[in-house]
Parts: C-alpha cells; sequence; structure tokens
C-alpha cells in the first residue's frame, strides 16, 4: 500500500483528476442546479465530459509508455471501457444516495467521486496503460 501511494503516477494522476473532475462537477451543478436532467442522469453526463478532457491530460502527463501506446485505437477503446465502469459505477452511487438514503446532490457526487475514483484508477494502471 506505501509503495502505491509513493507511486509519481498516482500524483500525476490525483492533479490530472483534480482538473478534469472540474469540469465533470460544473457541468454536473449547472444540469442538476437548473434541473435540466436528474441528479444520476446529470452525473453521467458530467463525467462523460470530464472523461474526454481526462484521455488527453492522462496520456500527456501521467500515462506516456502504457503497453499499447503503439495502438492508440485499442488504447482509447480500454479507456473508454474504463469511463464506462466509472460511468455506471458515478450514476448507481448517486442514484443510491439520492434516492434511498435521500442525500444532497453535492453528498451524492462527493460518494460518487470517491468510489469511482478509485476503481477507474486501478483499472486504468493495470489494465488500459499498464507497463
Amino acid at each position: 500500500m506505501i509503495r502505491f501511494l509513493l507511486d509519481g503516477k498516482f500524483f500525476r494522476y490525483v492533479l490530472v483528476s483534480s482538473s478534469t473532475l472540474f469540469v465533470d462537477y460544473s457541468c454536473y451543478w449547472a444540469l442538476a442546479t437548473f434541473t435540466i436532467v436528474s441528479l444520476p442522469v446529470a452525473a453521467a453526463i458530467g463525467y462523460t465530459c470530464g472523461l474526454v478532457v481526462a484521455y488527453f491530460l492522462l496520456i500527456k502527463f501521467v500515462f506516456q509508455n502504457g503497453w499499447l501506446r503503439e495502438n492508440k485505437g485499442a488504447e482509447f477503446s480500454l479507456f473508454i471501457l474504463s469511463g464506462i465502469l466509472g460511468i455506471l459505477t458515478t450514476y448507481t452511487t448517486v442514484f443510491l444516495c439520492s434516492v434511498f438514503l435521500h442525500a444532497s446532490m453535492h453528498v451524492s457526487k462527493l460518494s460518487a467521486i470517491f468510489l469511482s475514483f478509485t476503481i477507474v484508477y486501478f483499472f486504468r494502471k493495470i489494465i488500459v496503460f499498464k507497463s
């Protein structure tokens, strides 16, 4: 666990994710605040917007030497798969928190951020961008 926390990629991943989280949360907040769509749908749309930004930042600053660096189509496809995993995790978490726990939009989204961040990071490190 200590080795994982000291991994330079993890810290760069956190920095990139913080930037993409701004895009994600801004979209989520706008869609949810103005009741354009339901909270789970707003969360999924926000996540998707952040996902697009994340791919380009991650391949530039975090995972430059992944096993598929010469096959960008396969790399991007696996990245999208990790994004779908994140979207499903986000949607489900926000749905469960908001509908069954009656949590606020912010608590619901923050719960989803923590859970999806963890799951998606490991999926990307171990599968998508493995060395």
